[in-house]
């Protein structure tokens, strides 16, 4: 009898527990999600799932997004996009792609830089888009960095 009821207790407990345990996948918060400054408009979307050749998650290892940037401020020059990522215990942050020097990008209003499917870690707890570009008539270089964060 005592053991009957033991086991029935332990039972009920590991039910308890775990329906209380809640998975969560790692991923960007409800996607499309897109941050905007005076001068450049950054989105992450989900990927684009029109082409079976471009890249697709990898359950465990890495997610797929991909990424539109729009020039929503003056005309510039010489604009420059990269991504990094972070690891776990570094400071050292990993491009994902060569960096990408669009054209469109100098105009304002011009045709965005669409990025398709590119992968980042699911250990990554972050994604940084650097947009480096010149003012017309300038030879200073700006800089912005837009981060998103991974759950």
């Amino acid at each position: 009898m005592k053991k009957i009821t033991l086991i029935t207790l332990i039972t009920s407990i590991l039910l308890f527990v775990s329906n209380s345990i809640e998975a969560k996948a790692l991923a960007l918060p409800e996607l499309p999600t897109t941050e905007t400054s005076k001068q450049w408009s950054v989105e992450v979307t989900k990927p684009d799932n029109d082409d079976p050749r471009l890249a697709q998650a990898k359950k465990g290892v890495y997610h797929t997004y991909s990424l539109n940037v729009k020039n929503v401020g003056e005309d510039v020059r010489d604009v420059k996009v990269q991504l990094f990522r972070n690891e776990a215990n570094s400071i050292t942050k990993y491009g994902l792609l060569p960096t990408m020097e669009p054209p469109q990008l100098s105009q304002k209003g011009g045709h965005p830089l669409h990025v398709s499917n590119f992968g980042l870690a699911e250990k990554a707890t972050n994604l940084n888009v650097v947009i480096t570009w010149k003012e017309q008539g300038e030879e200073r270089e700006y800089q912005e960095t837009f981060t998103f964060y991974q759950k």
